[in-house]
């Protein structure tokens, strides 16, 4: 396999000269400016150099597993992209109370008898989170099914599971997003009255009780499905998992009507597929790497669909083989290119992340958090040297992001850490795992892979460059 190469740096300087003589002082990091006289001379030789012999090998790959499990959004939409495909979402997602369901007579404590509860109707609000990828002019016809079965609270789903659903659509309706304006937050779609009707029965039971969770999933075991047909390319919208179930209804005797509402924050998922025919990344399979040479210089990421760029670093080891060396610094930088379609994004955010030898994300053992780049060091194998994720806003006004390894890199020539390469992520939600008020565990690989579904390419060489100023001693 060709391998595509990023020289680092143009020129090598050799400095002898005068430095306090501290224990340690020779990992001192250094600034780029040459070198004063401060102190006593040293008793060892002592090389300040950039190094000019590193390679950076880019690749795309498809992550075997992208979890999608509990996303702070529900995506829902298809849209269509030059070099990603035809990219399609469905969220599934069961019901959650947020407040008791208690009805009362008004202006009094007292408990309603359930033959006084009078069923109105019920509305389904769909709250944009501002969040979309594609062309929003089109119009799309969105579905909401009944799902034929729970979801199980202890799964972590991923991008390729699904859940059965009815036949027939709750609803339908044909839609024209406006994301962007404020005066048109969220959709209200009429829901079937016999949804709107079991949900009533909860009023006035333990199964309406905030404390009683798993006994409300238990009655109200079925939740949604949210889909679209459409043209392939139209667009793909983010709702809030503050979209709820509204059910209007008014106790029998009084005038005003009163309201209950479920949100969508209960158990769910994200199915996201893409259809990469005829695109640079067709051949692109689960666990398979591309080599850019294979996709004309160019390296991809796509978070939601398992698409990343991994760097390596072949010849960073072949530092030691000068003597003893302290890394000073490394900044790696990368630019990807700006996108002619103005409706996709380029990720605000990117943190790096270990992948193993099979291009697994390495996760640390018990923390259920990958092994991110952290802001220094590490200083060892440990939870606690990976706490302080890197994570790199994008530069505006050069379009890249900068990244300092000097400490990581210094992991890996002392044998500390696995010189197997990185991965490009990008976050989009919480970074590290809480615990889920759905059941079962959160795995904070999650927040890295799959919250979004923004895009870059890098092309070229020029795409990533590492500038390395280094320390050696004899």
């Amino acid at each position: 396999m060709k391998m595509s190469q990023n020289a680092i740096i143009t020129s090598t300087r050799n400095w002898l000269g005068r430095l306090g003589l501290l224990a340690g002082a020779v990992a001192v990091v250094l600034a780029c400016e040459e070198p004063k006289e401060i102190g006593l001379p040293p008793t060892t030789p002592v090389d300040i150099a950039y190094s000019d012999t590193l390679t950076i090998v880019r690749e795309t790959i498809r992550l075997d597993s992208v979890r999608s499990n509990d996303q702070s959004n529900l995506m829902v939409g298809r849209y269509t992209d030059p070099v990603f495909g035809k990219v399609q979402a469905k969220a599934f997602v069961q019901l959650t109370s947020y407040r008791d369901f208690v009805v009362t007579d008004s202006s009094t404590t007292n408990v309603t008898a359930p033959e006084r509860i009078v069923y109105d109707s019920t509305r389904l609000f769909l709250d944009y989170d501002r969040l979309y990828y594609g062309d929003t002019l089109q119009t799309q016809e969105l579905q909401v099914y009944r799902l034929s079965d729970s979801l199980t609270t202890t799964s972590n789903y991923d991008i390729s599971s699904t859940a059965r659903a009815d036949a027939q659509p709750l609803v339908r309706q044909v839609i024209r997003p406006r994301p962007n304006t404020t005066d048109s937050l969220s959709f209200r779609l009429p829901l079937p009255d016999a949804f709107g009707r079991e949900l009533i029965t909860l009023a006035n039971t333990d199964a309406g009780k905030l404390t009683n969770a798993a006994l409300f999933r238990a009655q109200i075991r079925r939740g949604l499905m949210l889909t679209t047909t459409s043209t392939d390319k139209a667009a793909m919208l983010g709702f809030s998992t503050g979209s709820a179930v509204v059910v209007y209804y008014h106790v029998k005797g009084e005038q005003s009507t009163r309201a209950q509402g479920f949100l969508l924050s209960g158990k769910r998922f994200n199915q996201i597929t893409a259809d990469r025919t005829g695109t640079p990344l067709a051949t692109l399979q689960k666990g398979q790497v591309l080599a850019a040479s294979a996709t004309g210089g160019r390296t991809f990421v796509q978070p939601a669909t398992g698409v990343t760029t991994k760097l390596t670093f072949p010849t960073l080891t072949n530092l030691v083989k000068t003597g003893r060396v302290a890394i000073n610094r490394a900044d790696l930088v990368i630019t990807p290119t700006n996108p002619n379609d103005v409706s996709v994004y380029i990720p605000p955010i990117v943190v790096l992340a270990e992948v193993d030898e099979k291009n697994v994300v390495r996760q640390v053992p018990s923390a259920g958090f990958p092994y991110i780049v952290p802001s220094s060091g590490p200083v060892d194998r440990t939870a606690n040297s990976f706490i302080s994720t890197q994570e790199v806003y994008r530069d505006t006004r050069t379009n890249s992001y900068t990244f300092e390894l000097g400490g990581y890199f210094q992991s890996i020539i002392s044998n500390l850490t696995p010189n197997t390469g990185l991965v490009l992520l990008t976050p989009g939600g919480q970074l590290f795992p809480t615990s889920s008020s759905t059941g079962g565990r959160t795995n904070a690989t999650q927040q890295y892979l799959s919250d979004r579904v923004w895009r870059m390419a890098l092309d070229g060489k020029a795409s990533v460059k590492l500038i390395v100023f280094y320390t050696t001693s004899q």
